[in-house]
């Protein structure tokens, strides 16, 4: 079992790093737990639409992060129907990260037991079966 410790910052940069983050997203600030960045929308209408992501969460594999717009944004994320993406399912205002399945597809080899958010870092505890 190990125990890693790591920031939201952190974690932004990696995601950059490995260019998991699209160009549709832009402005991106860390606050504590909070993720707070501009999405672009091009199609129909050109729009930009700022967000922010908390953390909630995490139990049985699954991270849960809480999703807060504008009042006009927020209005269309309560009755929109998203079909669920692979790995990722929302109900407003929550978005779930199927976050254990994703590393058993993609690696195999790290298993999530617990994650916290405390003192400004994520604590992750791993195993390995």
């Amino acid at each position: 079992m190990a125990e890693i410790r790591i920031t939201i910052s952190e974690i932004v940069d990696i995601c950059i790093a490995n260019d998991l983050i699209p160009d549709s997203v832009s402005n991106i600030e860390i606050l504590g737990e909070q993720i707070k960045f501009r999405y672009k929308k091009k199609h129909p209408i050109p729009t930009n639409i700022d967000l922010e992501i908390n953390y909630k969460d995490y139990n049985n594999g699954m991270l849960f992060l809480e999703v807060q717009t504008n009042w006009i944004i927020d209005k269309y994320l309560r009755f929109k129907k998203f079909s669920n993406i692979q790995y990722i399912q929302y109900e407003h205002p929550t978005l779930t990260f199927l976050l254990q399945q994703f590393l058993i597809d993609k690696t195999n080899i790290v298993h999530i037991e617990n994650i916290h958010f405390e003192n400004g870092y994520f604590k992750i505890k791993t195993f390995n079966e």
